[in-house]
């Protein structure tokens, strides 16, 4: 799903592939199981210019269809949801409603660990949002894209 703000800032999220790991339970009274989880590859652009890209497994299947939820919430009726955030057990990617015009949407994703962007001039990795002020039906239509891509394998 691609989300284009309209000052140049920039979301294209991708599922790459999914990614099974193996979990060996410690004690013998749990069986063993598996986590199924979503390789993303997402590009990051700011309004200010800055530009990255990261790969990382961030997001379970079940993560995944409820983020196109909440897009297509967000979209529909932001009243349920402006001020809330989407959060997930992995906090690399995290969403929050910041205002609602009749038009359009801001949106803050909030990028953290691997996908934050890191100062190529000291190497530290930098989190925060990246503000994105997108339209309803660019933003109807990313939903649609997103959940088509995680029901891929199922």
């Amino acid at each position: 799903m691609r989300l284009a703000s309209v000052d140049g800032a920039l979301l294209d999220l991708r599922v790459l592939r999914r990614q099974s790991l193996e979990v060996r339970a410690v004690e013998l009274d749990r069986p063993d199981w598996t986590q199924t989880l979503l390789l993303v590859r997402g590009e990051v652009r700011t309004a200010d210019g800055r530009h990255w890209v990261f790969r990382e497994p961030c997001l379970t299947p079940w993560d995944g269809h409820r983020l196109a939820g909440w897009l297509r919430a967000v979209a529909h009726g932001p009243e349920g949801v402006l001020g809330e955030g989407l959060v997930f057990t992995d906090p690399t990617l995290s969403w929050v409603l910041d205002a609602a015009r009749e038009d359009r949407r801001l949106l803050r994703v909030h990028l953290s660990g691997p996908a934050a962007w890191t100062d190529p001039g000291t190497g530290v990795r930098l989190g925060g949002g990246v503000p994105l002020d997108v339209e309803v039906g660019a933003l109807t239509a990313a939903a649609d894209e997103w959940a088509a891509a995680v029901s891929e394998g199922d």
